[in-house]
C-alpha cells in the first residue's frame, strides 16, 4: 500500500532521521501529540525512505509518495546542472551588513514579528529566520541550542538557502513556489539536512511580487500544527505592514472583510486602485474574490462591485456583482477606504508641493523630504534632462533621500509609466553583480536558473534604471555599463543576441567620484559621461531650518496626545548634527515612539547614547564627582591622585544634582540623564 505524507500528517509523527547531533531523534512528542502506535510510525518513515531510495537510485518518480510541492521541488533540483553538496561559507560580515542594508525595509517591519515569534515558541527547539527574495538569511533569533547545532548545516545569517544552492528546503521552496509550505526531515533534497524541520511562508507585495520568507526551523518533532499556522499569521502581519506603508502613488486602498471587526487588521482584504482599476491586492483580497492577481490586474473595480463606499468614514456593505458570486459563497462584505477617498487627502508619497517649507507627510518609515525651493527646482530641471535621455548622478550622504528624490523625478518624467529599477551596487556581491545586471543565459554558470535571468537593465526597458552606490561598482562592470549607455544593446552571460535596451540611467553616490577618477578608482570615461547634470542634495544639518523641520517631524511622528518631550530631551534632538540625516532621525523616532508607554514624557535618559553624550558636551553638566571630591580642606591637599571608590562618586553626584534641583528628584534625574526610578532606587540603597 501507497501512503500520501502531507504536511498536516508528517507534524504528527517522527519521521526516521538524526538530530544534528547525530543522536537518533526520539519518539516522544514535547507538544503531546495524538500518540501513534510503533507499526504506524515505521510505516511512514519506511515510505519516505523508499520514495528517496527510488527516486536517488532509480529515477522513479515521487509523486504520490510525497507532497506535491516536495515532489516537484526534487523533480527541479535533479535538473540542476551542478550536483548539490557541501556546506557553504557564510557572507563576510561586511557583506552581510550590506545585504541587510539593501533590505532596510523589510527588516524593520519583520524583526518586531521575528522576535514575537521567537518568544512564543520558546519552549520548543526552533529558531525564527528572515530570508530576503534570493533566499539569502538576514537574521535569526530562537532556540541557542539549536542555533547551535544548525550552524553545522550552514543554516545561519549569510548563507543563501534558495533551491539551486541546498535543494529543496522550507526558505527556497517557498520562494520557488511562492507559497507557504513545510518540508520535514528527509523531504529535504540533501540527505545531510534530513535532521531539520522547517515552515515557511512567503511574504508578497501587492504586486503579488515577493518580498522575502519567513521561516521557523528546528528539530522536525517541533513543527506543529501551531507552529504551521503562527508562521503564517505573522507572515500575514507582515504583508499588512509593508503594504500599508508602501502605498503605490496615485492610488487609494478598498479595504473589506466578512466580519467589521476585521476591518484595519492584518486579516482584511486589500485593493490598490487607481484611475478606478485595479493595480494591487493582497492574498486575502484574491482569497475572498477567487481570482489571481493576473486576472485582477487591470480591471475597473465596478466590473466586480455594485457600488463602492464614499469616504473612510463609511461603513460599507460592499457587494459582488451577482454574475461573480461563486456557489456556496456570501456576496457582501464590510468594506471602507484607508483615507478619505477625495484625491487632496490620498495616501501616496507623491504629495503636491505646497507654498511653504515643511516636511512631507509620508509614512514614517520612508525617509522625509524637505520641499524647498532649490529642491524643487533641482527636481524640474533634473525631470527635463531625464526626459532628454541625460544620465542624472545624484550626491549626498547617506541617508538625505537620494533614492526618493530619484523616484520622484521618475513619476514626474515622460518614463512614469515605465519601469523603475533600484539597484544597490554596494549590496550585491561583486561576483554576482555581472549577472544581476546583464542577466545570464541557461547553464551560463553552475548554480544558473534553467532559463536563464533576464538582468536588471533589461528589466528597466521603457523606464529608468537606478544605480545607488555607483562608486562602489567594480571597474570591470563599470566597462560593460559603458558600452551599454553608447551602444544602447545589452548582452546576456553565457551567449546569446545583443537585445536592444531603452533606458535612461539615474546614479546616486556619497562618494566622491571625482578624485576616485583621478586615483583610478574609478572609471573617468564613465565618470564624464555621468556628470552631465549633478544633484548634489544636502545633509539635514546644512538646512537653513534644519531645526525647524526636525521639531515638525518629532511632532508628526510623535503625536502630542500621546507622548510628551522634556525640554532637555526636545533640545537634545534640535542640536543633534544627525550625521545619519533623515533615515536616523526618523529611526531614532520611531524607537522612541515604540518604547515609551502611551501618555507619558520622554526624557533625557529615553534618547540613544551618542545624542546624550553630544547633549551633554555641548550644556553644563551638574559638578563632576572629581570635582565634588577636590576640595580646599586641607585633609584633600596632596591627595588627587588617589582612587576614590565608584560608590562614594555616585553618592556625590546624585547628592550634588538633588540639591541643585531644591529637593526635586524628577529634575535631578533629568539633569543626570537616568530614570527617575534609577535616582530612587539609589538614595533608597543610601
Amino acid at each position: 500500500m501507497t501512503w500520501r505524507l502531507s504536511s498536516a500528517t508528517l507534524c504528527q509523527y517522527k519521521i526516521g532521521c538524526h538530530d544534528l547531533d547525530g543522536t537518533p531523534a526520539q519518539e516522544t512528542d514535547m507538544h503531546q501529540s495524538r500518540p501513534v502506535d510503533s507499526a504506524g510510525i515505521a510505516t511512514l518513515s519506511t515510505t519516505l525512505q523508499l520514495a528517496r531510495q527510488r527516486f536517488f537510485e532509480d529515477g522513479s518518480d515521487p509523486q504520490g509518495s510525497v507532497p506535491e510541492l516536495i515532489a516537484r521541488s526534487w523533480r527541479r533540483c535533479s535538473a540542476l546542472p551542478c550536483s548539490l553538496s557541501g556546506t557553504p561559507e557564510p557572507l563576510a560580515q561586511e557583506a552581510l551588513l550590506a545585504r541587510r542594508d539593501a533590505q532596510g525595509q523589510l527588516r524593520r517591519h519583520a524583526l518586531p514579528e521575528l522576535e514575537a515569534l521567537a518568544e512564543a515558541l520558546s519552549p520548543s527547539r526552533v529558531m525564527v529566520l528572515l530570508a530576503d527574495p534570493q533566499g539569502m538569511i538576514l537574521d535569526a533569533a530562537g532556540s541557542d541550542v539549536f542555533m547551535n547545532k544548525a550552524q553545522r548545516v550552514a543554516l545561519m545569517p549569510g548563507v543563501e538557502w534558495s533551491e539551486v544552492q541546498r535543494g529543496t528546503n522550507a526558505i527556497g521552496t517557498a520562494l520557488t513556489e511562492c507559497s507557504p509550505i513545510t518540508v520535514l526531515g528527509l523531504q529535504h533534497y540533501l540527505e545531510q539536512n534530513g535532521a531539520l524541520g522547517c515552515t515557511a511562508a512567503p511574504l508578497l507585495g501587492s504586486e503579488g511580487q515577493v518580498l522575502g520568507v519567513l521561516d521557523v526551523s528546528g528539530d522536525p518533532r517541533c513543527i506543529q500544527a501551531q507552529t504551521v499556522g503562527l508562521v503564517r499569521m505573522a507572515g500575514q502581519m507582515i504583508e499588512h505592514r509593508m503594504a500599508m506603508d508602501n502605498c503605490p502613488a496615485h492610488t487609494e486602498i478598498l479595504r473589506f472583510a466578512r466580519d467589521p471587526a476585521l476591518i484595519g487588521s492584518h486579516r482584511e482584504a486589500l485593493l490598490w486602485i487607481r484611475n478606478a482599476t485595479i493595480v494591487g491586492a493582497n492574498r486575502a483580497a484574491m482569497r475572498a474574490l477567487g481570482m489571481t492577481f493576473e486576472q485582477l490586474r487591470g480591471r475597473f473595480v465596478d466590473d466586480l462591485f455594485s457600488a463602492l463606499p464614499a469616504t473612510d468614514r463609511e461603513q460599507f456593505e460592499l457587494a459582488l456583482h451577482p454574475w461573480l458570486v461563486r456557489p456556496g459563497q456570501s456576496a457582501s462584505w464590510a468594506s471602507g477606504w484607508v483615507g478619505p477617498k477625495s484625491a487632496s487627502n490620498r495616501l501616496t508619497l507623491a504629495v503636491e508641493q505646497e507654498s511653504t517649507e515643511q516636511v512631507r507627510q509620508i509614512p514614517s518609515s520612508k525617509p522625509p523630504i524637505i520641499v524647498d525651493p532649490q529642491r524643487e527646482a533641482q527636481r524640474q530641471r533634473a525631470v527635463r534632462v531625464l526626459d532628454c535621455g541625460i544620465p542624472v548622478l545624484i550626491l549626498g550622504e547617506s541617508g538625505v533621500g537620494k533614492e526618493v528624490f530619484a523616484r520622484q523625478v521618475h513619476q514626474a518624467s515622460q518614463r512614469s509609466q515605465g519601469p523603475f529599477v533600484a539597484v544597490n551596487c554596494a549590496a550585491i556581491p561583486e561576483g554576482l553583480i555581472e549577472a544581476e545586471l546583464f542577466g545570464y543565459e541557461e547553464g551560463a554558470f553552475t548554480g544558473a536558473r534553467r532559463k536563464g535571468q533576464a538582468g536588471q537593465i533589461r528589466e528597466a526597458h521603457g523606464g529608468v534604471l537606478f544605480l545607488d552606490e555607483i562608486g562602489d561598482m567594480p571597474l570591470s562592470m563599470q566597462a560593460r555599463l559603458l558600452r551599454v549607455l553608447q551602444d544602447h544593446e545589452v548582452k546576456a552571460l553565457g551567449g546569446g543576441r545583443q537585445q536592444s535596451v531603452d533606458f535612461v540611467l539615474m546614479c546616486a553616490t556619497h562618494r566622491d567620484l571625482r578624485r576616485m577618477a583621478a586615483e583610478g578608482r574609478f572609471r573617468s570615461d564613465l565618470y564624464y559621461r555621468l556628470q552631465h547634470f549633478v544633484v548634489d542634495l544636502p545633509a539635514l544639518r546644512e538646512h537653513a531650518d534644519a531645526k525647524a523641520h526636525i521639531d515638525e517631524l518629532l511632532q508628526t511622528i510623535l503625536p502630542s496626545g500621546r507622548l510628551r518631550l522634556s525640554p532637555q530631551a526636545r533640545d537634545a534632538l534640535l542640536d543633534y548634527s544627525w550625521p545619519g540625516n533623515w533615515r536616523q532621525l526618523v529611526a531614532v523616532a520611531q524607537t522612541l515612539l515604540a518604547l515609551a508607554e502611551p501618555g507619558s514624557c520622554i526624557e533625557l535618559a529615553d534618547l540613544p547614547n551618542e545624542i546624550r553624550r553630544d547633549w551633554r558636551t555641548h550644556h553644563q553638566q551638574p559638578p563632576s564627582p572629581s570635582s565634588a571630591l577636590t576640595r580646599p580642606d586641607a585633609e584633600w591637599e596632596g591627595a588627587t591622585t588617589s582612587p576614590v571608590p565608584l560608590r562614594a562618586m555616585t553618592d556625590t553626584a546624585i547628592h550634588a544634582a538633588i540639591a541643585s534641583c531644591g529637593g526635586n528628584v524628577s529634575r535631578a534625574a533629568r539633569l543626570l540623564g537616568v530614570h527617575r526610578s534609577t535616582l530612587y532606587r539609589h538614595v533608597i540603597q543610601k
